[in-house]
């Protein structure tokens, strides 16, 4: 190889040599800038979810109120059913306030559990938005949430099984008034809605289990983003000072480099110069 090719090898390590050392420089000097706003964006960000954890939080405690509420109105509306259905076989002389019992009190109780119910499916479905998104960001959740049957449709399901009751007991004043005879078959109605009423109560109570295990899961997920919240200062300085030994280190091999090129452009470089 010709002592010119040799140079212009060397030139061009030199010149590669000087790049890579003003770039990693630089870059030593751009992780330590940078480290500062990282830490603030990432602080912020982690702060935004903290909150929207919080608010998803709070949307299950309406909703398990809400269900808290339809609970006591069914318990409350079961124990009224029991007792009309004692008074219908006990005595027919009350058929008068039994119909007003069946027809207006009843179905008003239960148009107030539907309600509630509606209620508590309209937070369920911001909840279930809500764990699907944060559970898909990194580093949050190991598992997607991805629940079976959503909880916002477990409780639709409820609130329209609710439906037809106030129909039901309304379509019974007939019967109540024309005779006295069918009382007998309206007893066996009642006793019916009775079961009816003890299956929602299952589900309602159910309800509440699934609310719980959501609350589980929100609690599991404000105390990472807490976590991640304290050690991220630690773990931000951690990473600029493995960026900044790996830049080092690429830079002493840009002197191997250097060294390299200037010998083989005819400049020596001895060790006594290099320690002085």
């Amino acid at each position: 190889m010709g002592k010119i090719t040799v140079r212009i090898i060397g030139f061009i390590l030199i010149i590669t040599a000087i790049a890579g050392l003003v770039i990693t420089i630089g870059g030593v000097v751009a992780v330590w800038q940078v480290r500062g706003s990282l830490t603030a964006g990432l602080t912020n960000t982690l702060g935004l979810l903290e909150t929207t954890l919080e608010a998803t939080g709070n949307a299950l405690t309406v909703a398990d109120q809400s269900l808290t509420q339809a609970s006591q109105v069914v318990l409350t509306l079961g124990s009224t059913i029991q007792t009309t259905s004692k008074t219908v076989n006990d005595s027919i002389p009350l058929v008068d306030t039994l119909g007003d019992v069946m027809t207006q009190k009843l179905p008003t109780s239960i148009e107030t559990a539907q309600t509630s119910l509606q209620a508590a499916q309209s937070s369920a479905r911001v909840v279930d938005s809500t764990l699907s998104l944060i559970t898909a960001i990194p580093f949050i959740s190991n598992q997607p949430y991805q629940p079976e049957v959503p909880l916002a449709d477990a409780l639709g399901k409820i609130a329209d099984s609710l439906a037809p009751i106030p129909e039901s007991f309304r379509s019974m004043e007939d019967d109540l008034t024309a005779s006295s005879g069918n009382l007998t078959m309206l007893a066996a109605q009642i006793a019916t809605m009775g079961n009816q009423i003890n299956d929602l109560n299952k589900s309602l109570i159910a309800a509440k289990g699934v609310i719980s295990q959501y609350q589980g899961v929100i609690s599991q997920l404000e105390q990472a983003v807490n976590n991640g919240l304290t050690n991220l200062p630690q773990t931000v300085n951690m990473i600029a000072w493995v960026l900044t030994v790996v830049l080092v280190w690429l830079a002493i091999t840009q002197l191997g480099l250097l060294m390299q090129g200037l010998e083989m452009v005819g400049v020596e470089v001895e060790a006594d110069e290099m320690e002085s």
